[in-house]
């Protein structure tokens, strides 16, 4: 497996670690936090650097299921961030008290992302 195939899995990896714990503690605080989102940017942003530097390793974009469920998810977190930092910033009670809710959705979205992709590379590696 080429190096730049396994840094994008370790990316994934820590991407993984950031929006999990962004998720989980907005969705047990109940409340949207300011530190929610920054974890939540960092995480996004690892998210899109794994996923470059898989379509590198890879040599461009191949549709498969995974992949098409990763750049759903990617799309579905961009929109997930960017409506957080518009709740939090117009100070909508509302919103940061439910924004949990959709949290858990998208999070649960990529994890089937994740989890496909593990799969599907642990079948390439028994081959």
């Amino acid at each position: 497996m080429p190096a730049i195939i396994l840094w994008g899995i370790v990316l994934f990896t820590i991407a993984l670690v950031f929006y999990s714990v962004s998720v989980w503690a907005g969705w047990f605080s109940k409340r949207l936090k300011l530190w929610h989102i920054y974890v939540f940017l960092i995480g996004l942003f690892t998210d899109y650097l794994a996923t470059v530097l898989t379509y590198i390793g890879v040599g461009g974009i191949v549709f498969t299921w995974h992949a098409i469920l990763g750049f759903i998810s990617i799309a579905l977190m961009t929109i997930h961030v960017v409506w957080a930092m518009l709740a939090y910033r117009n100070k909508s009670d509302r919103s940061i008290t439910n924004f949990h809710r959709i949290s858990i959705m998208v999070w649960g979205f990529w994890m089937i992302s994740y989890v496909s992709g593990f799969f599907s590379g642990v079948a390439k590696v028994i081959q």
